[in-house]
């Protein structure tokens, strides 16, 4: 799991910092041993690229192929991104799709090597839960309790 070091897309929003990112993924992950959490992009200056990130993960795991997890917002949002032909040709993108969500293949860009895994996220969106927290609303159901101090102080009002 890779934290965004500085998400560019996201530039003039209210977002966590790159530490609270890294803290956020470590708490949330931090059962399960299968997981482990990278601060590549973190210790990187400037926009943080995803097709950069792939790139130095070649060079430092040269056996290993890796695979792009997006959920259904970030999936729609793709042909937007850095240098995107390239990462597509670089990586497999496994897209997690909440209940009744869809894929719309007329979106996507030429050549993605896509997987669908449904069922496998939860029916909320990180945007609603930022939305909620923001106006004081419960969001105990929805994120780990593990990191729902730190969510509440980012994003509360």
């Amino acid at each position: 799991m890779i934290p965004a070091g500085n998400p560019w897309q996201k530039e003039g929003q209210l977002v966590a910092t790159s530490a609270q990112r890294l803290e956020m993924c470590r708490l949330a992950t931090s059962d399960n041993p299968k997981i482990e959490v990278s601060d590549i992009e973190i210790n990187r200056s400037g926009p943080t690229y995803s097709i950069e990130t792939v790139l130095q993960l070649e060079k430092n795991f040269p056996e290993f192929e890796f695979s792009l997890v997006l959920g259904t917002d970030a999936l729609k949002n793709i042909t937007t991104w850095h240098r995107v032909n390239e990462l597509i040709k670089k990586v497999e993108v496994l897209q997690l799709l909440r209940i009744n969500e869809t894929v719309k293949v007329a979106d996507l860009p030429i050549g993605i090597n896509l997987k669908v895994v449904q069922g496998a996220m939860l029916d909320v969106s990180s945007t609603v839960i930022r939305e909620k927290v923001a106006k004081n609303g419960d969001v105990s159901e929805l994120v780990d309790s593990k990191i729902l101090k730190l969510v509440k102080e980012i994003y509360g009002a």
